[in-house]
């Protein structure tokens, strides 16, 4: 896996049984459309977390591709 493609996001088990999709660097809570992903189900989560990540990778590929060209 290359440095771009490292996941900026996981899943982790919160104290009362629920699900956070959380950005591994600052151990926040991922901001999704203006929604915090917690209080989720493991799928939910799974499922959220495999969409954040992806969306982040375009991003840094897009933003990349900008760089690359001045």
């Amino acid at each position: 896996m290359q440095p771009s493609e490292t996941n900026r996001f996981g899943v982790r088990v919160e104290g009362d049984g629920t699900w956070t999709v959380f950005d591994v660097f600052t151990g926040w809570p991922a901001d999704y459309v203006g929604r915090f992903l917690d209080g989720l189900d493991e799928g939910v989560a799974d499922s959220l977390c495999a969409v954040v990540n992806a969306l982040d990778k375009c991003r840094r590929k897009t933003l990349s591709g900008r760089t690359s060209h001045l």
